[in-house]
């Protein structure tokens, strides 16, 4: 089987021979059901497939679609004047580098349609182009429009830079309300939504389908498509490990799945980690191996957030979801639509969400990234060490893994001068040592009459770590026993050990701390 890694066009899968998941009845779906659209899911979900998919529809490349569902449900295959603009590929970081790539577009569309001397400005020239094409061919336009937001994104932190990039988009998108008399179908696509941006204000409000029960399922791979199109390959893949092959499908699962883009949507498979898996018949990081974007990072070492709650769980309304704003106001909906985070439950009570790591892949892959971002420097440098740290948290030799914990945080860079900020920083970089070790760690975990700062277990022992600011080890120690945490956790079979940690802000780093 031909997989298509890397190949994110609907015509080069197609001809050349590659497994595809039939998603055309969706996408005819969408095309009779409205006129204006915008998507938004992770990176590498499958937005590009879709977006040259409806290229090929509106183009009336009726040869692609033999044998899919598009064949039997469409009759009248009609050519439509196609503006296709895809923003992915190019790093924003300079003005010369959009004007130059819509410049390149603006040009090739002007050959074919012709061009107006005094059109100046590409919110000027695009409605010009749109009238002509309309008075060249007799039909509206088509407008779809590949990652809208990439832009933006890679100018988070850069106010005016970002400013100049709205300034031009805003301008673009406005063509969908200006010159809707010519426009036939529009489809945007990003990883986040700009609602305080003022983006969409432009446009003709295109529907949102990020979280719509019909369209969930239309970027990647869901538990019957996986079985439908590559049960073969699974078996295969579990031949390799020697594992029946229902338990490979469950192993899978823990490793792609997991994603739920509405309440009652059903799984869904990072179509990148599980197509590389397929592939190679390994179950590696493949999603995070191609780059986490650093901004995430940027945004969460600003902030006092508690990381370990991405692993417990986070409450979330639809409109904190949803709107991402400048970048550096909500970090949820951040988290949520690069896809570290998924929906877990959706209580209908109060109208909230539950937010979690929808799978193995990314709560490991993100603790691994969000380390060599706290220590700024690439993890190659530092695996001895964290190698180490794990060896000694598994043989349970609590001075020695703690002298390690020490070493690792002496070479951490604490940017913030904010105390509590720092003490955020190191509570975060503690949780995500212990967690990069493969062990189960929760902060602030609560029991009755108080939370523990830090629980994790081992094979044979429970830790309750306290941690002190600016105080000592004895006396964090002395907390554990006086709000009783040691007795309110039920740890029959395990040995209890508890650790009064000491963390000097002058220093910024343990200090001392002291076992009991």
């Amino acid at each position: 089987m031909k997989y298509p890694i890397g190949i994110q066009t609907f015509e080069e899968i197609i001809t050349g021979g590659y497994s595809y998941v039939d998603k055309t009845d969706l996408v005819y779906k969408l095309i009779d059901s409205g006129k204006y659209y915008f998507l938004s899911r992770p990176r590498r979900f499958g937005k590009s497939l879709l977006t040259t998919t409806l290229e090929a529809y509106f183009q009336g490349r009726k040869e692609l679609f033999k044998g899919l569902a598009m064949e039997r449900l469409e009759k009248d295959w009609v050519e439509y004047p196609t503006f296709h603009l895809d923003f992915s590929g190019a790093s924003y970081t300079a003005p010369e580098i959009i004007n130059n790539k819509m410049e390149a577009y603006f040009s090739k569309w002007e050959e074919v349609y012709g061009k107006n001397p005094v059109e100046v400005g590409f919110e000027n020239r695009f409605p010009g182009l749109l009238q002509r094409a309309f008075e060249k061919t007799g039909r509206k336009s088509v407008i779809l429009i590949d990652e809208y937001d990439k832009p933006l994104t890679d100018a988070i932190g850069n106010y005016d830079l970002q400013e100049y990039y709205r300034g031009i988009l805003q301008g673009v998108y406005g063509v969908l309300k200006n010159a809707d008399k010519n426009i036939r179908f529009a489809f945007l696509t990003g990883v986040t939504r700009y609602g305080q941006l003022g983006i969409f204000s432009a446009a003709n409000n295109p529907k949102d389908l990020s979280m719509s029960d019909e369209y969930a399922t239309i970027c990647g791979i869901t538990e019957n498509e996986l079985h439908a199109y590559f049960d073969d390959e699974v078996q295969l893949f579990a031949d390799k490990y020697s594992v029946s092959k229902s338990d490979m499908y469950a192993m899978l699962k823990r490793k792609y799945d997991g994603y739920h883009f509405t309440e009652r949507s059903e799984d869904v498979y990072n179509p990148f980690g599980l197509l590389n898996a397929l592939s190679d018949k390994k179950l590696l990081n493949y999603w995070f191996a191609t780059g986490t974007p650093s901004y995430l990072a940027k945004i969460l070492k600003k902030k006092s957030f508690d990381l370990s709650g991405l692993s417990n769980g986070i409450d979330a309304s639809a409109i904190s979801m949803a709107s991402f704003g400048n970048g550096e106001e909500n970090i949820i909906a951040a988290l949520y639509q690069s896809g570290y985070l998924t929906i877990k439950a959706y209580d209908a009570f109060v109208d909230s969400y539950r937010l979690g790591f929808p799978n193995e892949e990314v709560a490991d892959g993100f603790v691994k990234y969000l380390l060599v971002d706290y220590m700024c420097k690439g993890m190659d440098e530092y695996d001895a060490d964290f190698i180490k740290l794990k060896r000694l948290i598994s043989s349970d030799d609590v001075d020695a893994f703690m002298t390690q914990i020490q070493l690792i945080m002496s070479q951490v860079p604490f940017e913030s001068n904010e105390p509590k900020l720092i003490e955020a920083n190191f509570r975060n970089m503690l949780y995500l040592m212990i967690r990069s070790t493969g062990h189960k760690v929760s902060v602030e975990h609560p029991v009755l009459g108080g939370r523990i700062d830090v629980f994790f277990e081992t094979e044979k022992y429970v830790y309750i770590i306290e941690c002190k600011r600016d105080q000592s080890a004895q006396e964090a120690l002395a907390q554990i026993d006086e709000k009783k945490y040691a007795k309110k956790i039920s740890s029959a079979d395990k040995h209890l050990v508890k650790i009064g940690v000491n963390f000097s802000t002058e220093e910024r780093n343990l200090t001392e701390w002291a076992v009991g």
